[in-house]
């Protein structure tokens, strides 16, 4: 795939320090207190910051480098490929179009009053490609996990399914065995169309 550049391409982490800053205040009035890490909160906790930058969307995908640091510091902790739902339910359209625009799904719907769910669907493992490994930092080849989910949202009792994932981490945030660990199971059984299409995604888009 070599690096992907459109007019989407482009770097928002202060936007988007601001907006998981804003997120923060808002997720504990919005959401229980044990609910679940997201990745964004993640990353910023685990290296200090957290940015993204939308590497290639249109209507049905997006891919999109998570990552931490500035400059030559950049690295890309979660390499992330989104297939959206088809349609989008109308109750989401405004979260969908900051999402769209650049925001972290996660943070945008739990600052919007959502509760986030997944259903894990897959941990496995797939070499970086050229693109992955620049963006990372890493060789060619290395071994990164790999997770495969379904992202539901709730609110107000009605529960919307948003979008499918597969997201690629970086050696020094996440290992299979630590995917595992955070998220417990996966659901063998549960939607292996979904697999199949997300594999598809991995093998065209993570290039």
């Amino acid at each position: 795939m070599g690096l992907i550049t459109n007019r989407y391409a482009r770097c928002r982490t202060h936007l988007f320090i601001g907006v998981l800053t804003l997120a923060a205040g808002l997720h504990a009035i919005a959401q229980p207190a044990a609910r679940e890490a997201l990745n964004s909160e993640r990353i910023a906790g685990t290296f200090g910051s957290y940015g993204i930058e939308i590497l290639q969307q249109d209507d049905a995908v997006r891919v999109s480098n998570l990552f931490s640091g500035a400059g030559a510091e950049r690295i890309c902790r979660t390499f992330a490929l989104v297939r959206y739902a088809q349609p989008i339910d109308a109750a989401l359209s405004k979260e969908h179009a900051v999402i769209v625009a650049g925001g972290s799904i996660g943070a945008v719907f739990a600052a919007a009053g959502f509760e986030v769910r997944k259903t894990h669907l897959r941990y496995g493992e797939r070499k970086a490609s050229p693109t992955i490994a620049q963006l990372m930092h890493v060789d060619a080849g290395t071994p990164l996990a790999e997770h495969m989910y379904v992202l539901d949202v709730v609110k107000d009792g009605r529960v919307f399914e948003y979008a499918a994932l597969v997201e690629i981490h970086h050696p020094a945030y996440l290992s299979v065995a630590q995917l595992s660990e955070i998220y417990g199971a996966v659901d063998d059984g549960a939607r292996p169309e979904v697999v199949v299409k997300l594999r598809a995604t991995a093998d065209e888009r993570a290039r």
